[in-house]
């Protein structure tokens, strides 16, 4: 037996080796807030099976909310000002056109189109956060290579795709659109689905075998968790309940993320953004009650609806509100431009982490 071997068998090896991993923050943050987050949503879908309404409903709309809440703060940034002057038709234009568009197919009743836009949106838009987080990762490692990354996110891409059409006979409004160009149409899409994800899981296989770099243990473990992300889709027959439980991690890693960029960008500063997101950097104490607060409201709000039988109001409110969400991620995270490079990248790519939260 080597002595290699030998060391590797000593008691505390395995924790010597996720303490030197390429961590976004560490071990404990990493693990539970961005790999393995589904583990965090298990009580609101404990909630959802066992038919407890505040519990799943609630405790789904809060995280949501709070989590569509974040992307506000980009907003806010005092060094974002000019950069969002400098594209004030992407910024501002943008979700000006998007409400237009999308108040105008409420208006006119158009059937299908709003949900189909937005299950394929939202595929892409979780699946992209992943190819985000996995590259985060990548670059920690010290791995710039673009065959890595384009093989990696491509496989993301397409299994995502693949396992959420899993269930898709179940989505009324996508299966009937679908029904709409022919009668097996349906089975086509999936079928063409699960050859693209096999092209390119294989792709990615052939990358990894070639790559210079071992992967480490922080990069193996979100590759994989990125390639399941959608494994609800799989035993949860309804498509919307598939979505609904989805999702759920899918909040708790976007606002990890948010939360641990600002408390590296803000956390000590004294001047850069208004004082509550200063204070909300710097301390749960105010974060936490103020998600809360954005996400119960909401709730509030729902039941509120739901109460007097208009519900409808209240559900085109969120629709809107979603997509407003994915417009504005694909330009507050969009690395390919100098400015978010130089604001975003340089706490997350390159600043180590020294402290556990």
């Amino acid at each position: 037996m080597s002595s290699t071997i030998l060391e590797s068998a000593k008691p505390g090896w395995i924790q010597q080796r996720l303490a030197r991993g390429n961590w976004i923050q560490s071990p404990g943050f990493d693990v539970f807030l961005l790999i393995f987050a589904p583990l965090v949503t298990l009580p609101i879908i404990a909630g959802l099976y066992w038919r407890i309404p505040i519990l799943a409903i609630g405790g789904g709309l809060v995280l949501a909310f709070a989590h569509y809440g974040s992307t506000l703060s980009f907003y806010f940034w005092e060094e974002n000002r000019e950069y969002q002057r400098a594209r004030w038709i992407a910024f501002f234009g943008g979700p000006v056109i998007i409400t237009v568009v999308y108040v105008l197919l409420l208006g006119f009743a158009v059937p299908y189109l709003i949900q189909f836009v937005i299950f394929f949106w939202n595929t892409f838009h979780v699946a992209r956060q992943n190819n985000g987080i996995l590259s985060i990762y990548r670059q920690r490692s010290g791995v710039v290579d673009v065959v890595q990354r384009d093989a990696a996110n491509n496989a993301i891409l397409a299994t995502s795709l693949f396992l959420a059409l899993w269930n898709i006979d179940t989505h009324k409004e996508v299966s009937e659109l679908f029904g709409l160009v022919a009668a097996d149409f349906t089975e086509i899409v999936k079928l063409g689905a699960g050859l693209a994800a096999t092209y390119f899981i294989c792709r990615l296989a052939l990358a990894l075998w070639r790559r210079e770099q071992p992967i480490g243990v922080p990069e193996g473990l979100f590759l994989c968790a990125g390639l399941a992300f959608f494994y609800p889709y799989l035993f949860i027959r309804n498509s919307e309940i598939a979505t609904f439980a989805m999702l759920l991690p899918h909040y708790v890693q976007y606002m990890a993320l948010v939360w641990l960029l600002h408390r590296r960008k803000f956390g000590a500063a004294t001047t850069g953004a208004p004082v509550p997101l200063l204070r909300a950097s710097a301390r749960l104490v105010y974060l936490l009650p103020l998600l809360f607060a954005v996400g119960c409201s909401f709730y509030l709000m729902k039941e509120f609806f739901q109460s007097r039988g208009q519900l409808y109001w209240f559900e085109s409110l969120y629709l809107l509100i979603a997509l407003q969400h994915f417009y504005a991620d694909g330009l507050i995270w969009s690395f390919r431009q100098p400015h978010v490079r130089k604001t975003i990248g340089t706490f997350l790519f390159r600043q180590r982490a020294s402290a556990t939260p």
